[in-house]
Formats: C-alpha cells, structure tokens, sequence
C-alpha cells in the first residue's frame, strides 16, 4: 500500500487545480481534436494537383515491365523525368495524421491497382500535359511556377510523341497554336535575332533546293523572318539601335549549314521560354504555344527533364 504524507497530497492537489485552470484558461479540453487544417490557397491547390500528377506518372511507368529493350529505356526515362519534376515541383504535400483516421491512406503517386500499360503512360503524359498548359494562364499561377510548368509541358509532349511513334500509334500531341503577345521585353532581343537569322538561313536552303523542297524552305524563311519582325516590334527595338537582326549571318555550307539551323531551333525553344515568367498572365498561352511550335522541329532540345528551365 502506498502511503501519501499531507504535503505530496497537498502538492497533487494544487497540480490538479494549476492544470484544470490552465486548460480552462485557454478554453482547451484534454480531448478536444486539432483543428482543421487550413484551405489552401489557389496558387497552392495548382501545385498540388501537378505534384500528385506528377508523381502519379513517375509510379505508372516505373510498373510497367516491357519486352522491348527500346520501349523499357523509354519508360525509364518518363519515370526518371517525372521524379526530377516532383523535386522541382517541391514534392506531395500529405497532411499530418489525424486522430480520427484509423484506414490506412494510400500514399500519394502509389500505384493501388497494379502495373498499368504503356499506353496508360501515353494517356498520362498528355493529360498532365493539357492540365499544365491550362495551369499556365491562370492569374492565380506566380511566374516561377508557370515557368516550371511550361518546361514540363514541353517535355511531356516530346515524350508522348516519342512514346506513341514507339506504339505505332498516332501522335497524341496537339498542334501549337502560337500568339505572339503585343508586349515583350528586353530579354526577346536574343530570341528576335535567332529568328532572324532562321529566316536567312532558310533563304540559303531555298536557293539551293529544287521543287517541293525549295517551296518548304522558303514559306519557313519568310515565316521566320516576319515572326521576327512581330518579336522586334513587340519589345520596342524594330529599327532601332538595339535592333539586333543583321544583313547576314555565318552559317556555314553543305552540313555546317544544316547543324546551325538545328543549333539554332534549339536556341528558338529556350528563346521563347524566356519570355514566359516576365510576361502577363494572359500572354503566357501563347508564348507557350511558339515554344510548344518550336520545339517540334528541335525534339532533341526538350528531351532533358525541365527544358530550358534554370531552376
């Protein structure tokens, strides 16, 4: 039997009453549940979305086991992109665990109903694609974040082309539909000139091509020269002393000539990305739309996991 003498029940007493009124104070019950967790706010739940989609795709095409030596090395390289972009994206946010909560959650990205299909892979890749590309022009998307996402888009949809082309399939990714905006900045200067000098090197190709070929080259020299234009006008340097075009560029002959081209298609995809952070959320969709454009003839410029994007 255990024995308290007067002053340990006189102290048990006076802890009882302190903490009774301690709690009573703060209007705080021994039992009382945490409170809710705070709504987050728009900007956050776009993130969220893109995270859990992300980390989605990474799960779905790591399950998959393909026969093809190819189509396995591609799959990796979706998984592997999409981890790089859930890093960037600053990972899944899990809400802390609640004292209610006695099922065990699913933890976000797992793959619940076993290995999927590259074909599922094709159809999460353009999903999270066209769901990024909306994300992009909404006001309540900071720049970084759209920045982030536009480089996404532009690797995801190379992926699905590469993904459906190794399926047979048709390609999934939808036609650019590029706007040039009626306001740029300094930074598309650069980008001004890369088209430029594209419109000459395309006049070059022209006048030593014949037929269709000749016809082809010469329709994209005078589409790059007058996008140029619309770019120089926009950032407020047409005929300027900034204007950076010139009457010629080097570009070499025979295969040098057709490595700058391609040298140069590259520079036009990270040259229209520039333009996205600094510009209005309005504008974003359609400089989204000439990188999306541009990348179609420089595939190889959009293979990294965040093309163009510099963190």
């Amino acid at each position: 039997m255990t024995v308290r003498t007067r002053p340990t029940r006189l102290l048990v007493g006076v802890l009882t009453t302190a903490l009774v009124l301690l709690t009573g104070a703060c209007s705080v019950r021994l039992d009382t549940p945490p409170a809710p967790i705070p709504s987050p706010e728009q900007s956050e739940r776009i993130r969220q979305a893109s995270a859990l989609a992300t980390a989605e795709l990474a799960e779905l095409a790591r399950s998959i086991t393909a026969e093809d030596a190819d189509l396995t090395a591609l799959l990796e390289d979706v998984a592997g992109d999409a981890q790089v972009q859930l890093e960037a994206l600053g990972g899944v946010w899990e809400p802390p665990p609640r004292p209610a909560e006695t099922d065990a959650a699913e933890t976000p990205g797992s793959n619940a109903d076993g290995p999927g299909t590259a074909e599922d892979v094709l159809t999460a890749l353009t999903a999270s694609s066209e769901a990024a590309r909306e994300a992009i022009a909404s006001p309540d998307v900071g720049s970084d974040l759209a920045a982030l996402l536009a480089a996404i888009v532009l690797n995801r949809d190379g992926s699905a082309s590469r993904l459906a082309d190794q399926l047979g399939v048709a390609d999934p990714v939808p036609a650019a539909e590029p706007r040039t905006p009626a306001t740029l900045g300094a930074s598309a200067t650069g980008l001004c000139r890369t088209l430029d000098a594209l419109g000459y090197a395309g006049e070059l190709l022209a006048a030593r091509s014949s037929g269709n070929a000749q016809d082809r080259a010469a329709r994209t020299a005078a589409q790059m020269r007058d996008l140029a234009e619309q770019v120089a006008i926009a950032a407020g340097i047409d005929d300027s002393g900034t204007d950076p075009r010139e009457a010629s560029y080097a570009v070499g002959a025979g295969t040098d000539l057709e490595e700058t081209v391609e040298a140069w298609r590259g520079d036009l995809v990270t040259g229209w990305l520039a333009q996205l952070a600094p510009a209005d959320a309005a504008d974003r969709a359609g400089i989204l739309e000439h990188a999306r454009a541009a990348a179609r003839h420089a595939p190889e410029a959009v293979t990294a996991p965040l093309p163009g994007w510099d963190g």
